[in-house]
């Protein structure tokens, strides 16, 4: 058995601190290159790596499981290293808003809670109006599983180290670890810090049908409260909905190419977090870091298996140390 520790989403940091001055991130089942991370200062410079499939036949599942460009935009989108393309603009409409009597408030779709545009602190939780409708489709996906019929037609058409696939019996879907890692996360954080939650009529199986209810939605609480919501999406078909309901709305563009050339050791720690979290598993040098694992207690916890030595005795020195602190609750 390899060795391993678990640690918290805020502990990772120490791991990395513990990395030579060169991070590499890869995904261990093709052996993919993610991208490397050089230490230059107090930031990293970035090279990214992603290339094509170039895999023989494999299985449907597979296909649909392994990691594809979306993966990477809405990890790199959720790490605040992309942007938008006209984000800009954004922020233009944003402070224009600001000088119009009525009081403008942001319902976000779906989608931009996968991206965490809201972690983006471009918009202050208090402006934010929550829909119900958009914590229900997140629910809705949330505990597809694998089976162990499944594991194993991945395990014959993962290339390298498929064992590890073991610990994803019984484990959330791809599709189920996005909204769990990603969505749900961003929807709790943002919920009770909102402005309003508004209730919705139900969910449907006709994705239009349900655009329809979220503009339903907010056009009722327009016209019975004195606010300007404005939607924000990255669905085209959701604004020629917002434009039928006279509902006014913001199209964010998603970025052509996701090329950051300088990342901090944050976005860094976070960008590491959201791939595990996304894709189950991502190889960071010599060591493999779960996102999806057996006998995980909670969203917060991760695992650390070192590939080829002992768990460093330097990192289960320090964890120890930080945790000990943190019991005693030193007020910063």
């Amino acid at each position: 058995m390899r060795p391993e520790v678990t640690v918290t989403g805020e502990e990772l940091q120490i791991f990395l601190n513990m990395q030579n001055k060169l991070i590499k991130v890869d995904y261990p089942l093709t052996n993919e290159q993610i991208a490397t991370f050089d230490e230059e200062g107090k930031h990293y410079m970035v090279a990214l790596h992603l290339a094509e499939d170039v895999d023989g036949f494999s299985s449907e599942l597979w296909e649909r499981e392994r990691p594809n460009h979306s993966d990477y935009m809405q990890c790199f989108l959720a790490s605040g290293l992309a942007s938008y393309g006209n984000i800009e603009e954004f922020r233009r409409i944003n402070s224009i808003y600001e000088n119009i009597p009525q009081e403008v408030i942001y319902t976000p779709d779906t989608n931009l809670y996968y991206n965490k545009f809201l972690s983006s602190s471009l918009i202050e939780p208090s402006r934010v109006l929550a829909v119900e409708t958009v914590h229900e489709e997140i629910n809705r996906v949330l505990n597809k599983k694998y089976s162990p019929r499944q594991i194993n037609d991945l395990k014959r058409s993962a290339r390298y180290q498929n064992r590890v696939l073991e610990e994803f019996v019984n484990g959330r879907m791809k599709q189920s670890r996005k909204a769990y890692h990603l969505a749900l996360q961003e929807y709790l954080d943002y919920r009770d810090k909102s402005y309003a939650v508004v209730r919705a009529g139900d969910l449907t199986m006709d994705k239009e049908r349900n655009d329809a209810v979220f503009v339903e939605a907010v056009s009722k609480y327009s016209t019975e409260s004195n606010v300007y919501p404005v939607v924000l999406t990255c669905d085209r078909l959701l604004t020629d909905l917002c434009e039928s309901y006279g509902v006014q709305c913001f199209l964010l563009e998603y970025p052509e190419i996701v090329n950051p050339e300088y990342c901090s050791p944050e976005q860094l720690c976070s960008l590491i977090l959201n791939l595990a979290g996304v894709l189950g598993v991502i190889q960071v040098n010599n060591a493999l870091v779960f996102g999806e694992y057996r006998g995980r207690t909670g969203r917060e916890w991760y695992k650390l298996q070192y590939l080829s030595e002992e768990v460093p005795l330097a990192l289960e020195r320090d964890l120890e140390i930080c945790r000990e602190l943190i019991k005693l609750k030193i007020p910063f």
